[in-house]
């Protein structure tokens, strides 16, 4: 039957933890932070991410990467979607073995071959096209993050980048106010937020071999585009900043329920 009667809130909690939104500029841990999350692992870099040199590797992770047809070829951006959801789809199932995490890798670039598909390829040919595409692009672009979310892998972590929206978003004024939310078109950026109750945003402290990569886990100064869903007891206890470090982060989160 469609509603079932929720009777354990931490159960519930235990599940929707471990359904993780990642973002963040480039070249702050993102890709790199995915090695913390538990093996056997499926790493999936969508068509277009190009920060493939940082993804996991090793006993226990299975890492697919788009390879690019010839550039100067026409792009059947329908075939590109439908081989994400294909590999997508196998590796959920336990095609390529069992598997504990499902790792995808630039979520933007996947909203970017949807819009592609909605549109015939005019946005990747830099054309002009009509704006209720972005509610076609949006229907697969969400559909795919469900049918992931609602898998039966233990952890699914997903990447996206950063990017500024206007907190109004019928402002005209170019100095209006912005705030940063994850790198997608128009109210997908929030929308998607919805989607996760644990949305991390990373940061690097400092260069070189100094530097500190943390994930803030609650909105604050410009950074909106971060926030955890949690029961009460847990929220006492998460700091607004942890070290990139999912086992240590899962901890906090779950408790004595890990």
């Amino acid at each position: 039957m469609p509603f079932i009667e929720q009777t354990d809130v931490n159960q519930v909690w235990e599940r929707r933890a471990r359904r993780v939104l990642l973002n963040g500029p480039p070249n702050s841990g993102k890709t790199t932070s995915l090695r913390t999350w538990p093996v056997p692992m499926v790493y999936v870099s969508y068509p277009g991410e190009k920060g493939t040199t940082s993804a996991p590797h090793g006993e226990g992770v299975k890492a697919f990467v788009w390879d690019a047809p010839d550039p100067s070829a026409a792009v059947n951006w329908v075939g590109v979607l439908a081989e994400v959801n294909k590999l997508t789809v196998e590796a959920l199932s336990g095609k390529h073995g069992p598997i504990r995490t499902f790792a995808g890798d630039g979520l933007h670039k996947l909203y970017d071959v949807c819009l592609n598909v909605a549109t015939g390829g005019a946005k990747a040919r830099g054309e002009d096209f009509e704006p209720r595409k972005y509610g076609t692009a949006g229907t697969l672009f969400f559909g795919y993050i469900e049918k992931v979310f609602y898998s039966g892998v233990d952890y699914i972590v997903l990447t996206c980048w950063d990017g500024l929206e206007k907190d109004d978003p019928d402002a005209k004024d170019k100095d209006t106010s912005k705030h940063i939310f994850p790198e997608l078109p128009g109210k997908a950026a929030k929308l998607v937020m919805g989607e996760f109750a644990v949305v991390l945003y990373a940061i690097r402290e400092g260069s070189g071999p100094s530097a500190q990569y943390k994930w803030q886990t609650q909105p604050f100064g410009k950074v909106w585009g971060a926030g955890v869903k949690m029961p009460l007891e847990v929220a006492k206890r998460l700091p607004v900043t942890v070290p990139q470090d999912w086992q240590g982060l899962e901890k906090l989160l779950i408790g004595g329920h890990a």
